[in-house]
């Protein structure tokens, strides 16, 4: 999208989109966007809000779900975190959950859980190609078998066509030749 200006107003931003502006007000809420006002506190979406709400409006129409526009948004580092939840009890501290040793153990875990997660979806997509050139060239033989066929019967069927198509010639021929010789006879004598 074409960033003309460095705001705009909802009703500019959800014309520009062809969206409408409740529509524009949902995204914000789904995908956590803060998203300024005016003194008059009227909404203002700067460039960078207009940029990630066209982006986020072409992914619905290209059929995507909300969830994965999030995931989408958030690996491309165009969306914030989402709000942290706070406690309403502010008397408990905040320890971490983990010291770095259980942190580290957690990323080699993360690590090798994902390494054998990718061999291993690796391997099945490698068998599945295999199973479908298998099952391809299994159809390929059966396509041309009942190719073979076809063209056996319609050779068939043009034999006996052409083999009636002589015998109905060779009857007219004989008629006529009697026909011929009758005539000539009769103008001889």
């Amino acid at each position: 999208m074409e960033i003309l200006k460095e705001r705009y107003t909802i009703t500019e931003l959800s014309e520009r989109l062809n969206v409408t502006d409740h529509a524009l007000r949902y995204y914000e809420k789904e995908f956590h966007l803060a998203i300024p006002k005016d003194a008059r506190g009227r909404r203002y979406y700067t460039t960078d809000l207009a940029n990630t709400m066209y982006q986020i409006v072409k992914m619905r129409s290209e059929g995507l779900e909300i969830k994965a526009i999030k995931k989408i948004l958030t690996s491309e580092n165009h969306m914030p975190d989402p709000p942290p939840v706070v406690q309403e009890d502010s008397s408990v501290s905040m320890l971490p959950l983990y010291s770095s040793e259980s942190s580290n153990q957690l990323k080699t875990f993360f690590d090798e859980f994902q390494h054998q997660l990718t061999t291993s979806v690796s391997a099945e997509v490698i068998s599945a190609k295999e199973q479908l050139s298998r099952e391809m060239y299994k159809t390929k033989l059966e396509l041309g078998a009942c190719v073979e066929n076809s063209v056996r019967r319609l050779e068939s069927k043009m034999e006996r066509h052409f083999q009636e198509v002589d015998r109905s010639l060779g009857n007219w021929r004989e008629r006529n030749n009697k026909n011929f010789l009758r005539k000539f006879i009769n103008k001889v004598f």
